[in-house]
């Protein structure tokens, strides 16, 4: 199921102007609101070597363009938010078909294009974007910062990916329904205390069958009405597992989870650290725009309903 992304929209050249109140974010983005269109282009140039087939080394420059399409834009009082396309194009060598002599030759697409859906809210300065094929996360957030830089000439902006603000125990208590979990275990070379039952229990048996990864997948039906039981004896095994190994030998064991919540969304969430903020949407939905935005708003909400409550419960 195609992977929602969440970015924030920082601005960094003028962050302590913003400070002295010389200027205000919400100015800062209601001109950027106003500004962007579908004519500015990103132009990304770089110089590639490769060597031809009597050994040479040469040098061809490759050119990439990025700029916006289809926008649509919205205003609500105070809520400012864009939609639309970024486009990637880009030169591809391909073959071509001759219909008179009946061969292929071999010819450069010079306007071969990729596009992503974004949805742009700038009053929480979040943007969300799925990617896809020939097209992917880091050349995203390049194309799209850059187009902000080219649109506020006087501000530098610089877009980072969302951690997510949810531990996995409350991604596990909160969810309507779970429906699949993937636990990997590495056996640890560590002798900690903690780890002793779990050690007999767990990576004895892998050490008897010379397994050095073991990796557990619960999944449901798409379309079944109950999610996994959480309770159940041989799910709880796991993820007391999972959480020993989380605490004791990080890096060791890792859980990955995907549900729904009570609002229909969909997550992923991984135990890893550093994990994303990552929401779902399903494949036969990913193309509609208006749905697409649905989703994107939801999961921005859940998000920043999250980091206010954490705001003032860490006082």
């Amino acid at each position: 199921m195609p992977l929602l992304h969440y970015a924030k929209v920082n601005i960094n050249s003028n962050i302590f102007d913003v400070y002295d109140n010389k200027v205000t974010i919400q100015g800062i983005m209601r001109e950027l609101f106003s500004t962007i269109d579908v004519n500015e282009e990103y132009h990304k140039v770089e110089v590639r070597t490769f060597k031809d087939d009597e050994g040479e080394e040469k040098s061809v420059e490759y050119r990439e363009v990025y700029n916006f399409s289809e926008l649509a834009k919205e205003e609500d009082v105070n809520k400012l938010q864009v939609s639309g396309k970024v486009v990637r194009r880009y030169p591809i060598v391909t073959e071509e078909f001759d219909e008179t002599t009946r061969t292929s030759r071999r010819t450069v697409l010079e306007n071969n294009s990729s596009s992503i859906l974004f949805y742009f809210d700038l009053e929480t300065e979040i943007v969300v974007f799925s990617e896809r094929q020939k097209f992917g996360t880091r050349q995203f957030i390049e194309a799209f910062q850059e187009l902000l830089n080219i649109f506020h000439k006087s501000v530098g902006f610089e877009i980072y990916l969302l951690q997510d603000p949810f531990s996995m125990k409350e991604r596990l208590e909160n969810a309507y329904k779970i429906r699949k979990i993937k636990s990997t275990i590495i056996p640890p070379n560590v002798n900690e205390e903690a780890l002793r039952d779990l050690y007999d229990k767990e990576v004895e048996e892998m050490k008897e069958a010379h397994i050095t990864k073991k990796t557990n997948v619960f999944e449901i039906n798409e379309k079944s009405t109950q999610g996994i039981n959480l309770k159940s004896k041989m799910v709880e095994q796991v993820l007391e597992t999972n959480e020993a190994y989380e605490k004791f030998a990080r890096g060791y064991g890792k859980l990955e989870v995907e549900g729904e919540n009570r609002d229909g969304t969909l997550f992923k969430f991984d135990s890893e650290k550093d994990s994303l903020y990552q929401t779902q949407i399903p494949e036969r939905e990913k193309k509609s725009l208006e749905t697409f935005i649905e989703y994107c708003k939801k999961g921005i909400a859940i998000f920043s309903a999250k980091k206010t409550i954490d705001k003032y419960t860490d006082r």
